[in-house]
């Protein structure tokens, strides 16, 4: 497909809002009363967009079970940019912290990093094409709306793009169970944050590359945090330097 069907009143809210995408069609569930809804027609309906009501039917198929809370978007497909065209679009680097994902197969682990990240100021993520999660339908609906906030940068292999990146002046911080505590790392930027998976956590070899690997000091009571967790409590930490 080459749009996107997107489901959910904020994620359709904001992507209209933000204007980066083009929009194609609007389709809302027959009889929608929410002020919120009526507002984002006359949005959709200004940005140029097509705007259907139909019956709740119809939009359970094109969600494909997903909550679609009575609404579904048809959008132009996310742009992934290579990091050259990201770091173009850096106005300062030396307040620049972006986030790699290693392994991250979850779509709602995903979909709550990017949220993290927008709320954090973390401002591009670096997925790469294997064994991480695409950015579909229900990550977007997870990250409600972050993703016009955050820029996703594709990479065939995160080993080599790191690499680059500390050629261009990043620090690179590894998130694991076992590093230094995170309140004890005097963060340099820019940034890089790369967070591992929940099972195995970070590859071997792109753990090498790290300049620090950080932990977060726990109470007990549960074996570890969840990715999209430890990544919030990480940028949150690393925000205090932007």
């Amino acid at each position: 497909m080459t749009n996107d069907l997107l489901f959910g009143l904020n994620t359709a809210f904001e992507i209209v809002k933000a204007g980066k995408r083009k929009i194609y069609r609007l389709v809302i569930s027959r009889g929608e009363q929410d002020k919120k809804v009526h507002e984002l027609v006359t949005l959709a309906r200004a940005r140029g967009a097509a705007v259907e009501f139909s019956d709740p039917g119809t939009l359970e198929r094109l969600a494909k079970g997903g909550n679609h809370q009575g609404v579904i978007l048809e959008a132009e497909l996310v742009r992934k940019l290579d990091i050259t065209e990201a770091l173009a679009l850096e106005t300062d680097l030396k307040k620049t912290v972006w986030a790699a994902l290693d392994g991250i197969t979850d779509p709602m682990n995903l979909g709550a990093i990017i949220r993290s990240a927008a709320c954090f100021g973390v401002s591009a993520i670096i997925i790469p094409e294997r064994r991480s999660v695409g950015v579909t339908p229900t990550v977007q609906k997870a990250a409600s709306g972050a993703l016009e906030k955050v820029n996703i940068v594709e990479c065939v292999n995160l080993n080599q793009t790191i690499l680059a990146l500390k050629k261009k002046g990043f620090w690179v911080y590894g998130a694991d169970m076992e590093g230094k505590r995170l309140d004890s790392v005097d963060f340099a930027l820019p940034a890089l944050v790369v967070i591992g998976s929940e099972g195995s956590g970070m590859h071997l070899k792109t753990r090498e590359h790290c300049d620090a690997v950080v932990s977060i000091a726990q109470k007990g009571g549960v074996e570890s945090l969840n990715a999209s967790a430890a990544a919030a409590v990480v940028f949150y930490e690393i925000s205090k330097k932007i």
